[in-house]
């Protein structure tokens, strides 16, 4: 009986640590996110929610490996009620990043921005510069408007023809939008698997911890 506790708590422990690291990566990769998505945007509040559900994952590993660690009985049950509380929200994201279409919104967003570029100047500039592409479709939709080409659409923005960006942020845009769901579903993926064998591994160790103090009773 000793053995087995000691190898649910190692078992758990490890779950826990790389519950923690998945959740930190998530807070990593969703704050970088954040600060090229436009407030108010859809992608905005998907990645505000992944912040969220990151930071609760990391309070959880933490939680699951104190638990562990006092092989505490009130403290596992309220591990494996996080967990549930977890892989439900997962479960619903997950379901909602399948039938959600990004690239349609990030493209619905962009476009919104281009055409009040008065106002998204400024947003416009730094989509140009992070994604090294130019105007909507290209370099000469700011030509077709009578205008010149920003500095935001040359490599290091110095005004040489041979550093002008030729691709389309449209384009861009999608393209890293499309990558952006790939990496993010991996990401849900694992941390899913994870919670589930975490739960599993908790519960395991709850019902020892448990039928161990009841035969100390007697």
């Amino acid at each position: 009986m000793a053995c087995r506790t000691s190898f649910l708590k190692a078992i758990l422990i490890i779950l826990n640590v790389l519950l923690s690291l998945i959740g930190v990566t998530l807070i990593a990769l969703s704050v970088f996110e954040l600060n090229s998505s436009s407030p108010g945007t859809f992608e905005h509040i998907a990645i505000v929610v992944q912040i969220f559900v990151g930071s609760f994952v990391v309070l959880s590993s933490f939680l699951g490996c104190f638990a562990a660690g006092r092989v505490s009985l009130g403290l596992i049950w309220s591990f494996v009620s996080c967990m549930l509380l977890l892989i439900g929200l997962q479960i619903y994201i997950i379901a909602a990043a399948h039938s959600t279409d990004y690239v349609q919104r990030a493209r619905t967003d962009f476009l919104a921005l281009w055409t009040d570029q008065r106002r998204s100047i400024e947003r416009i500039a730094y989509l140009e510069h992070k994604y090294s592409c130019c105007g909507q479709n290209g370099p000469q939709d700011y030509i077709l408007q009578g205008g010149a080409y920003p500095l935001s659409c040359y490599k290091n923005r110095e005004r040489v023809q041979s550093q002008l960006f030729g691709e389309g942020c449209l384009v861009a845009v999608e393209e890293h939008s499309t990558d952006n769901v790939m990496n993010g579903l991996i990401i849900k993926w694992l941390l899913l698997v994870v919670e589930l064998l975490a739960l599993i591994s908790a519960t395991h160790l709850g019902v020892t911890v448990r039928n161990k103090l009841r035969r100390e009773r007697f």
